[in-house]
C-alpha cells in the first residue's frame, strides 16, 4: 500500500502547505506597519502624494473657510454673531492643525493596531492548520477529497491574500488623501463630515487587522474530531482532519472579508 499512500497524499499535502504558506506571509504582511510593509510604497506616499494633496488642502481650506462663513451670512433664521464667527475661525485652526498631523496620525495608528495584533497572534498559539498523519485506508479517501482540498485551499488562500493587501493598499491611500478630508472642517454641516468619514475609515482599515488576527486564533482552537471520536467508521466514511481544514480556511477566509463590516455593525464606524 505504500506505493498508493505515496500517489494520493500529495494533493492533500500540498493544500495544507499553500494554505499555511500564504496565511504567514499574509499576517506577517498584514501586521506590519506601511513603513515596513513597502518601503518603496510609502516613500512615494510620503514623499509626492501627501505634499501634493497638503498643498491642494492649504488652498481648500480657504474656500471652505470662506463657504462657511457665506453659509452662516445667509442663514436667515440665525444671525451672524461673534460667537458663530469665532467657531468658524476655530475649525480654521483644527483644520490646519489636522492638515499638518495627518501623516503622525497615520503613523500612530498604524502602529498601535499592528503591535496589538501582533501581540495577540504571538499570545494566541496559532501555528497553522495540521496534516495529521494518515494510514493506508485514510489516504485511500484522500483520492476523492484531496483534489477537493486543495481547490478549496487555493480560493480561501486567494481570498484571505487579495483582502489583506488590499487594505494595506487603502491604508497608503488613506494617509495621502488624509488632507483633503480634514480641509473640509470649516464647511460647515454637510461638508464638514467628509473629516469625520475619513478617521472612521482609517480607523476602520487599521482595526480591522487585529479583528482578522482575533478571529484566526480563535477558529484555529476549533477542533472537529471531538464530535466524532472513539469512531473507527468515521476515518474511512468521513476523514475528519481533512474536513476539520476545509472547514477552518473557509471560516478564516469568510472572516478575513467581514472584518471591516464586523466593525461597522459592532462600532458604528
Amino acid at each position: 500500500m505504500d506505493w498508493i499512500t505515496s500517489g494520493l497524499s500529495p494533493l492533500y499535502t500540498l493544500g495544507v502547505n499553500i494554505w499555511n504558506l500564504i496565511l504567514s506571509f499574509c499576517l506577517g504582511k498584514g501586521l506590519s506597519t506601511p513603513e515596513s510593509f513597502s518601503p518603496s510604497a510609502w516613500a512615494y506616499v510620503s514623499n509626492i502624494l501627501y505634499p501634493f494633496f497638503q498643498a491642494i488642502a492649504a488652498t481648500m481650506l480657504n474656500l471652505f473657510f470662506y463657504i462657511g462663513i457665506c453659509r452662516q451670512v445667509g442663514n436667515l433664521r440665525e444671525s451672524m454673531t461673534l460667537e458663530t464667527g469665532v467657531n468658524i475661525l476655530i475649525k480654521v485652526l483644527l483644520g490646519n492643525l489636522g492638515i499638518n498631523s495627518v501623516m503622525w496620525f497615520s503613523k500612530w495608528v498604524f502602529g498601535i493596531t499592528g503591535t496589538t495584533g501582533s501581540v495577540m497572534l504571538s499570545t494566541g498559539e496559532f501555528n497553522g492548520i495540521e496534516q495529521g498523519v494518515l494510514d493506508s485506508v485514510q489516504a485511500m479517501v484522500h483520492m476523492i477529497v484531496g483534489i477537493i482540498f486543495l481547490v478549496v485551499a487555493i480560493v480561501c488562500s486567494a481570498t484571505v491574500f487579495i483582502t489583506i493587501f488590499s487594505r494595506s493598499i487603502q491604508l497608503y491611500m488613506l494617509a495621502a488623501v488624509g488632507p483633503l478630508a480634514i480641509s473640509c472642517i470649516p464647511g460647515g454641516p454637510g461638508i464638514q463630515n467628509a473629516a469625520g468619514a475619513w478617521i472612521k475609515t482609517l480607523l476602520t482599515k487599521s482595526l480591522s487587522i487585529i479583528i482578522i488576527a482575533m478571529f484566526i486564533i480563535l477558529v484555529s482552537k476549533f477542533n472537529l474530531t471531538d464530535f466524532f471520536a472513539e469512531n473507527f467508521l468515521t476515518d474511512i466514511v468521513l476523514p475528519t482532519r481533512c474536513i476539520q481544514n476545509m472547514f477552518v480556511m473557509m471560516l478564516t477566509a469568510a472572516g478575513v472579508k467581514g472584518a471591516d463590516l464586523f466593525l461597522k455593525q459592532t462600532f458604528g464606524i
